[in-house]
């Protein structure tokens, strides 16, 4: 028996359910693009602010849901506190990129090791602001711990991802999850994680391993086919057919990705839950492994949808272009030959483009995924939190701004 359904036996369980509406986060992420191009970016600290407090507010856990505290102003003065720290370290590392280069290939690495264990610093504050801004009953999350050896686990678990390809990664998660929960708290009441790495790579060494297949055959049949040809076999012969038969194959397993990609982050998402503890309260996941898989080709097949309806657009404006200066055929200059308007135009189209895919990203990877894990979920022993004296202090937002300055912010 678990230590979940231990815990299911002995304090019962409560629901936990998304109440928020689809309709309702499309519009608000559509407005935010809209608010985000006429403000050059900007308003992304509120419409961060705003999805959070859907998101939040429509989480209930027995019956009460979370409530977001956060504002876009804190994540605005972060951002720009942020940058007055990451000016002159990217300035540096650049000027001392260039120096250590001339002495020697690959000198500036370490200022890239630097830069990442600098990103998972902000991601450890960035969670710490979250957390503090997160209230469920009248209590608040916090957190205490060290960002900076976070930053130093994440780097040395991070390094043996490559020699093991991949395959020490549940156990990189695992440590981290063990970390990062060890120092939170519900007012009171101390955070736990009781789930393990070999756990975890019992459930998805299989998606590894088919995820594998396509680079093996590809990489395998190229060597084969490149073997074969200075060798003097000639293209009808069984060799160089049988390498073709290899890639070809490749090529077709490549499909399968996104499918083993849905089913880990499913496998991963309930994992991690089922790993989470507050004291004697735990929860529990019924998420099957397939739950997800419909949101992720949803969003592919809207993205080339997307990509279709942007690209007859980039190809209107061409043409446009080369009628109104003349041409019979579509513009090939320099971007110096092209009228100020029609700069203008594709600026506005990139730009309009970009914002277009973060919506649906919002949506389908955000909005959709969250409903679905947090419906498969509930609380057991749900009274081992019920009271609970409030504790712990509001974090300042510069962690968040940190986080977004080196695009390592998330949700």
């Amino acid at each position: 028996m678990s230590a979940a359904e231990s815990m299911a036996q002995t304090g019962g369980a409560a629901s936990v359910r998304f109440t928020g509406a689809n309709i309702a986060f499309r519009r608000l992420v559509e407005r935010g693009a809209l608010l985000e191009l006429i403000t050059f970016g900007f308003y992304r600290f509120w419409l961060t602010t705003d999805i959070r407090r859907h998101l939040w507010s429509n989480t209930e856990v027995d019956g009460d849901a979370l409530e977001y505290t956060g504002r876009g102003k804190e994540l605005l003065l972060g951002f720009l506190i942020a940058l007055a720290v990451l000016v002159p370290v990217f300035l540096l590392y650049f000027l001392a990129g260039i120096a250590a280069e001339r002495f020697k290939a690959f000198a500036s690495l370490p200022l890239y090791a630097f830069l990442y264990l600098f990103g998972q610093f902000a991601v450890y504050r960035a969670r710490r602001y979250r957390l503090t801004r997160t209230i469920w009953r009248g209590v608040r999350f916090w957190m205490t711990g060290s960002g900076w050896s976070y930053a130093w686990r994440s780097f040395l678990w991070g390094l043996l991802l490559l020699p093991t390809v991949g395959f020490a990664y549940p156990w990189r998660m695992a440590a981290l999850e063990r970390y990062k929960l060890g120092r939170t708290f519900y007012g009171t009441l101390p955070g736990s994680f009781g789930a393990t790495g070999g756990q975890l790579f019992r459930r998805v060494w299989w998606i590894w391993l088919l995820g594998l297949l396509p680079v093996v055959a590809l990489v395998g049949g190229t060597i084969a086919a490149t073997v074969a040809r200075r060798q003097g076999f000639v293209n009808t012969s069984a060799p160089m057919i049988l390498s073709r038969l290899v890639i070809i194959g490749g090529f077709f397993l490549l499909i399968a990705l996104p499918f083993l990609h849905a089913v880990r982050k499913a496998t991963e998402w309930r994992w991690w839950a089922e790993g989470i503890r507050f004291g004697d309260a735990a929860v529990a996941c019924a998420l099957p492994p397939a739950a997800l898989i419909g949101i992720y080709w949803a969003l592919i097949g809207m993205g080339l949808l997307l990509v279709l309806g942007f690209g007859v657009i980039a190809a209107g404006i061409t043409v446009l272009v080369s009628r109104l200066a003349g041409h019979a055929e579509p513009l090939a200059g320099s971007l110096a030959g092209m009228p100020v308007w029609t700069i203008v135009a594709y600026a506005i189209w990139y730009l309009v483009m970009v914002l277009a895919f973060g919506v649906l990203a919002r949506i389908f990877t955000l909005h959709h995924v969250w409903r679905r894990v947090i419906d498969a979920c509930s609380l057991l022993n749900p009274e081992a939190a019920a009271d609970v004296a409030s504790a712990g202090e509001a974090a300042g937002a510069l962690g968040e701004g940190l986080a977004d300055g080196l695009d390592f912010a998330g949700f």
